[in-house]
């Protein structure tokens, strides 16, 4: 569903609504392992949620990209909730593709499993999409947002609501129009023009703020797109490499080495609380010399944060348009055929019999290590950059691709590719500013 990260709202977020405190006596901090699965959107990786007194169920996008916990109103009814308690607040998320709008409600949230192995929240904001932009959720029921309050803002209705006589105040149920997307979101963006973002507390920080969980969490993932090495859908969905792991509040504790990860950590410096920012250095392909990547723009710095981001809730790596061209032109000094066989991929698929992938070079970006000086290479397999059997058996896809014109901030999104090969680790509390992220090899089936 998010080919590219959630856009930060247009003006800057003003306070933030605050979770409860923890309670005195709270239980340690969990560390939880949760099954995680691609095979629903078929490029995204989800867990299952359980929303209100119901506890019904919904398949979220983790997403690092964007911040917003949001479920699709064709899955959860807040009017069936003996939970729900309705609020003043609506919010409005883009993606680089697809987008939605609708009421927040606060009501019970648990993520993991129904046998105490799950953490739950008693009263979490969560957004209803009641209109979406077409394809926004397609195959998933809504998205969980992992990233920083910077990308969590809503608008509080309120006083235009108590001038309008809606009573009580309240967003849900949703006291506007039915009407298709583009109407709806032109609508609304009438509507809030004059208004201030507040900030919503995304759920991940509710978890720490309330001592539920460490602040940290964890990705073992193995693919981007779906695997589609047979027709039948049950071996597809059983398939290892269609499916992974997700440890929240923990994973750098040595307790998943041999099992998920081998070798140490590489460590690189999260530079900003927006998306999880780093900066990127340069690019090499293969034995070919390392190209430096141009620096951020300064007119994009309130918005962008960096030139890179780590995200994983894109299924390829968009690269920024230098980036991506110095590429190109290495792959052409490596092998002249490779440019035209990713333009035939692009157009046609490739036909995999047609596929060496030992012929193909690594791709190393080089970031700034969590001292904040040393280069850090992480490099991205052609295992992993070409996709095999997808969209069907015996196809493959390239997984590169450039922004484009209509991004023209120099920032590129390092999405599942190169998570596939790294045991990744957020670690929201280690380094000596926003965090860090850490990498080790990871251990394939």
């Amino acid at each position: 569903m998010t080919a590219k990260p959630a856009k930060p709202p247009s003006k800057p977020i003003k306070g933030s609504i605050r979770a409860a405190a923890p309670a005195s006596g709270a239980a340690a901090p969990k560390t939880l392992r949760i099954p995680i699965t691609n095979i629903y959107d078929e490029t995204d990786y989800s867990a299952t949620i359980r929303i209100g007194s119901n506890g019904t169920p919904a398949n979220v996008i983790l997403d690092t990209g964007s911040s917003t916990l949001a479920v699709s109103s064709a899955v959860y009814n807040p009017a069936t909730d003996s939970d729900m308690n309705a609020t003043s607040l609506a919010q409005e998320v883009m993606y680089g593709t697809g987008g939605w709008l609708g009421p927040v409600v606060n009501t019970t949230l648990s993520l993991g499993d129904d046998q105490g192995n799950s953490v739950n929240l008693p009263s979490a904001p969560i957004a209803i999409a009641v209109a979406q932009a077409p394809d926004n959720f397609t195959g998933i029921d809504g998205i969980m947002g992992l990233a920083y309050l910077a990308l969590n803002g809503g608008y509080d209705l309120k006083s235009y609501l108590t001038t309008q006589k809606v009573n009580p105040p309240v967003t849900f149920p949703w006291p506007f129009p039915a009407g298709n997307w583009t109407t709806a979101s032109q609508q609304f963006a009438q509507l809030t023009s004059n208004m201030q973002p507040v900030g919503i507390d995304p759920y991940f920080d509710e978890l720490e703020t309330q001592g539920l969980t460490a602040n940290k969490f964890a990705f073992y993932t193995l693919r981007s797109w779906i695997r589609k090495a047979t027709t039948n859908q049950s071996a597809i969905e059983a398939d290892p490499w269609n499916n992974g792991i997700f440890i929240l509040g923990g994973g750098d504790d040595g307790s998943e080495q041999g099992k998920l990860y081998t070798g140490n950590f590489l460590d690189v410096d999260v530079l900003h609380d927006v998306y999880y920012n780093v900066n990127l250095i340069s690019v090499q392909v293969g034995n070919q010399p390392a190209v430096k990547a141009k620096p951020l723009q300064a007119q994009y710095a309130n918005t962008a944060a960096s030139n890179c981001i780590v995200d994983s809730g894109t299924s390829a790596l968009f690269l920024a348009n230098d980036v991506y061209k110095d590429i190109l032109a290495s792959l052409d000094k490596v092998n002249s055929k490779f440019p035209g066989i990713i333009r035939h991929a692009a157009q046609h698929g490739l036909d995999t019999t047609t596929l060496n992938l030992a012929e193909w070079p690594n791709i190393t970006f080089n970031v700034t290590g969590a001292d904040g000086k040393t280069p850090v290479a992480l490099v991205v397999t052609p295992q992993t950059y070409w996709q095999v059997d997808y969209p069907s058996p015996g196809i493959a896809a390239f997984q590169i691709a450039a922004v484009g014109s209509s991004e023209p901030a120099n920032q590129s999104i390092l999405g599942l590719p190169l998570m596939n090969n790294y045991y990744t680790v957020f670690d929201r509390s280690g380094g000596a500013g926003n965090g860090i992220i850490r990498f080790a090899a990871i251990k394939t089936p």
